[in-house]
């Protein structure tokens, strides 16, 4: 017969109890192995500040002109934050930046998240056609290329993607040229 010397086991929750500030455990990523939560909050005020001088026409004027300079929503965003002191697009004309592409037919064909993972693709073949034994990045163009799948499933459900779009490796660098 055994006998037990000491004080009770403890599981390793009994020993460290939650603290109520401290976020709880997230899962991880899929494609990664980041487990963060980090984000930025917007200003729960919709109203644009004061100091914000810029009218809505205006900011609409500049989204299309940064538009037919070819750059991506996320860049005029930037852009229109840096330069010209916009915090929030849809704070000041009430539409998002995309919207107001779409309404002036400049949207781009492809979803600008979409299309980056595509040309990230691209670059990883190319890679992948001069060094054939990077086993390390041929997992990774695997992952990558999960990922457009499953965002392109996603698209072609909210029809921002035609029914029939498909991504195939060997013409996808048509699609980023």
């Amino acid at each position: 017969i055994l006998a037990q010397v000491g004080p009770p086991l403890r599981t390793k929750q009994q020993q460290q109890p939650h603290h109520p500030l401290e976020p709880p455990v997230t899962m991880g990523r899929m494609y990664g192995k980041g487990k963060g939560i980090a984000r930025s909050a917007l200003p729960y005020k919709r109203t644009p500040p004061t100091w914000v001088k810029m009218k809505p026409e205006d900011v609409t004027d500049h989204i299309c002109k940064l538009a037919k300079k070819g750059l991506t929503p996320s860049q005029i965003g930037v852009t229109l934050r840096d330069s010209f002191g916009v915090p929030q697009v849809r704070g000041i004309t009430g539409a998002k930046i995309l919207r107001i592409l779409k309404g002036n037919g400049l949207a781009p064909s492809l979803p600008e998240d979409l299309y980056f993972l595509i040309k990230k693709a691209v670059s990883m073949r190319k890679h992948l056609d001069k060094n054939r034994k990077d086993k390390d990045s041929k997992f990774r163009l695997i992952l990558v290329e999960s990922r457009i799948h499953r965002l392109a499933r996603y698209y072609r459900r909210v029809k921002s993607l035609p029914a029939t779009w498909k991504y195939v490796s060997a013409t996808a660098s048509a699609l980023v040229a």
